[in-house]
């Protein structure tokens, strides 16, 4: 992953700021690293952008090798001392000289995925006595973690000496070296988004943790994910975190846990800055949540339990919950909720509401939607298991907004999305222009629907519970090319390209979203499958 620098384009000379704003809006990096050979000036400028967030294949030891070798090559003294002892110093010679100082454009430190890097090619190094050479050099196992961890510590050495992060993302399955090494130098002066996912105790990064608050009060975003049954989920230490930060914008919270009571107090530090909260799996009362209401400028609210919803028979104190507080959401997702607390957050959210995502309808809800939420363009409903198939009260939703835009509906049940579809054409409102279906339905039945659509439909995003070949194509583009007001047909290629190893899905998840193929309907009016 090192760079040489071309001389053989001579390119007329761009501004340099106008240099950065073409670089910043290429996202796709196959494209970014071709840019750095076209001259000097455009490779100092591509350099800084591919290095801010590396991010290897680390399932692939070549691209694991190229990073971890690249910055080995930036070490200093200090860093080759951590390395090799004083009579293997001599190893460093073998590396390439780097042309830049690569670790000072660091501004993502993802941790895991450089341990998955280091993990997957420590053993192949340099040349072949390089990784041989790497302290302790005398492995009583095939595999010798004490030897990543070196290469761990002299990278993190390096970092802490150079890099001045803005991203932070920790896993507790691999433990980062001891803290003082970790927090030498204003690495984190600068940081404003932190990830932490909790699997297990880990005692190095626990003691990071309680340090963070004088080291770092700039946050913006947090996200702390955990999965520990124990207890050893610090808490306290994290409701420190974001008492310290000036103005925390974003607060992701999820695992099945019942000691939140503290991080969710603390929220009512942040009450004036919070934009967006996420809520996932937690064990809570909303008792604890009145702060919500106190959040001014909060725009995204995401809740979501793994348990069932409680049953509409069923009383419950919801109701109070927050009482006399209103919001100005923007977007509100609600799954496995209680019927009453869903129905009040709705006509909390007031007028001001525009996304909507349930898995849950009842009547209750329904009168909010309609009472309250008038203005929502976009809507996600998953319907699976609806009792009975009775969408009685989905229908009266989708008919009754009037400027609905974005209609996405979802289920993992056979034959939910296909007797939807059969009963809302002929409610669906005139304003509808972009209708995504996922997982279980058949291509005929949404043919049929497709074939008796009257609304001026433009968008069509597909996610297929099956596989997307060339028979699929075939019948889902007889169905829609004969549809004048359909421009476009998206189809999820994520079960194509595959989920690779889970260990990746944290990584991969963002990306797997990106994978829609897309045809352009315009271009294909009278022309035949072969030519897609």
């Amino acid at each position: 992953m090192s760079t040489k620098i071309s001389n053989k384009h001579n390119l007329p000379s761009l501004p340099s700021e106008t240099i950065v704003h073409i670089f910043k809006h290429i996202q796709h990096e196959p494209t970014l690293f071709s840019c750095l050979f076209v001259n000097r000036a455009w490779c100092r400028k591509i350099v800084p952008i591919l290095w801010a967030r590396p991010k290897p294949a680390v399932y692939k030891e070549r691209a694991s090798k190229s990073l971890i070798e690249t910055y080995v090559s930036c070490f200093d003294n200090e860093e080759k001392a951590i390395l090799f002892s004083e009579e293997d110093m001599s190893q460093m010679d073998h590396l390439k000289s780097p042309l830049f100082e690569y670790a000072v454009f660091l501004k993502e430190l993802n941790y895991p995925l450089l341990r998955l890097a280091v993990r997957s090619c420590y053993r192949n190094l340099g040349n072949k006595e390089f990784s041989k050479r790497i302290k302790p050099t005398k492995p009583e196992v095939e595999v010798n973690p004490n030897r990543q961890i070196t290469i761990m510590k002299a990278l993190c050495n390096l970092f802490m000496r150079m890099s001045r992060l803005e991203s932070l993302v920790l896993d507790s399955y691999d433990d980062i070296p001891n803290v003082p090494l970790f927090t030498r130098g204003n690495c984190f002066n600068n940081l404003f988004n932190l990830k932490i996912y909790w699997t297990n105790y880990a005692i190095n990064m626990s003691n990071f943790i309680k340090r963070l608050p004088q080291i770092c009060t700039g946050l913006r975003n947090l996200s702390i994910e955990f999965d520990l049954e124990d207890g050893n989920f610090e808490a306290e230490n994290i409701a420190a975190i974001i008492r310290s930060q000036q103005s925390l914008e974003t607060f992701d919270l999820s695992g099945a846990h019942n000691q939140v009571a503290p991080i969710l107090d603390a929220l009512e530090s942040q009450i004036d800055s919070l934009t967006s909260i996420k809520f996932s799996r937690i064990n809570y009362h909303w008792q604890s949540l009145d702060v919500l209401g106190k959040c001014s400028k909060l725009k995204s609210l995401d809740i979501a339990s793994y348990s069932c919803p409680v049953s509409r028979e069923i009383s419950d104190d919801s109701s109070n919950a927050t009482n006399g507080a209103s919001f100005n959401l923007r977007s509100l997702k609600l799954l496995n909720q209680s019927p009453k607390l869903s129905a009040q957050l709705i006509r909390m959210g007031g007028s001001s509401l525009r996304s909507l995502s349930l898995n849950t309808v009842t009547p209750e809800i329904v009168n909010s939607i309609l009472r309250s939420g008038t203005r929502i363009t976009h809507l996600s409903l998953d319907v699976s298991e609806t009792p009975q198939l009775d969408f009685s009260q989905h229908l009266k939703i989708i008919g009754g907004l009037k400027i609905l835009n974005y209609l996405r509906l979802s289920s993992s049940t056979p034959s939910d999305i296909n007797n939807l579809l059969s009963a809302m054409i002929t409610i669906l409102p005139r304003s509808l222009r972009h209708l995504n279906i996922e997982h279980e339905f058949s291509l005929r039945h949404l043919g049929s629907f497709l074939s008796a659509c009257r609304i001026p439909l433009e968008e069509l995003t597909l996610y297929p519970n099956m596989s997307i070949d060339t028979g699929f194509l075939t019948e889902i583009i007889n169905y829609v090319k004969d549809l004048s007001s359909l421009k476009f047909l998206y189809l999820n290629l994520s079960w194509e390209t595959g989920l690779i190893n889970k260990i990746f899905i944290r990584e991969m998840t963002d990306d797997l979203q990106k994978y829609l193929f897309t045809i352009d309907l315009d271009k294909l009016k009278g022309e035949s499958i072969e030519q897609i």
